[in-house]
């Protein structure tokens, strides 16, 4: 449930999620969203006082969603303390000297471990790499939990794709047994990436978008009015 807590002139809507951590969390999504992750232990009332606390950050985080120019493409250029939003979220890249070559994500923060400090190019590569399989492993598991919907209807699990495309989040070929996705929306909520996964498994079921498309879409996904409206109030990502 979204409560709204009011710091100055400033308005913070925030949802708490229960989990059993240590520490109180705080995401600020694209959307603008607060999330709040925090032990049972923890009172509404501290939670509140730490958002407080935090007011200014979170008032400079959303500014940064609201006039942030996405830019993903091959010229994305790697740099220590740069922000890059994955599944909604905001990280921070860390460039950490190792003998190691590997990327991982602890909390929020991508760090990137290399003994090539100086060299953009190996970096690059390096980061090209791990990004790219972040994304299909990613993609395949959203369809992989998506599939068993469409295995009762004698549906073949379909061969996933993935590329960089302008004018449209997914595309399906139903003849060729294949859905191609988007990889811009790696950057989006994980419940968008599930919603055009399910919209273009839905095309095997009815290959246009009729009536009967998205009455099929409902059954698959009933909430999925409220994940297109999501996607759609996302930003730029090309």
């Amino acid at each position: 449930m979204t409560e709204t807590i009011t710091v100055g002139n400033i308005s913070i809507n925030y949802e708490i999620i229960r989990k059993k951590v240590k520490n109180i969390n705080l995401h600020v999504k694209a959307d603008g969203r607060i999330l709040i992750t925090a032990n049972n232990r923890v009172s509404k009332k501290y939670i509140e006082e730490f958002i407080i606390r935090k007011a200014d950050w979170i008032e400079k985080a959303r500014k940064r969603f609201e006039n942030r120019e996405m830019n993903y493409n091959e010229g994305f250029k790697l740099e220590d303390g740069k922000h890059i939003i994955l599944l909604g979220e905001e990280y921070t890249i860390s460039i950490k000297p190792s003998e190691k070559k590997a990327i991982g994500i602890e909390d929020n923060s991508i760090i990137i471990y290399t003994k090539h400090m100086e060299d953009e190019k190996k970096m690059k590569a390096l980061w090209d790499r791990w990004y790219a399989a972040f994304i299909k492993e990613v993609f395949h598991q959203v369809v992989m939990e998506l599939y068993p919907k469409f295995r009762v209807y004698q549906i073949d699990m379909p061969v996933i794709k993935t590329r960089k495309m302008k004018t449209r989040w997914g595309s399906c070929s139903v003849y060729g047994g294949m859905i191609t996705l988007n990889t811009a929306l790696i950057h989006t909520p994980l419940e968008c990436i599930q919603y055009v996964a399910a919209h273009e498994l839905t095309h095997f079921l009815q290959p246009n978008h009729s009536r009967k498309f998205y009455q099929m879409l409902e059954i698959i996904q009933p909430d999925y009015k409220i994940r297109k409206k999501l996607l759609e109030n996302q930003p730029i990502y090309y």
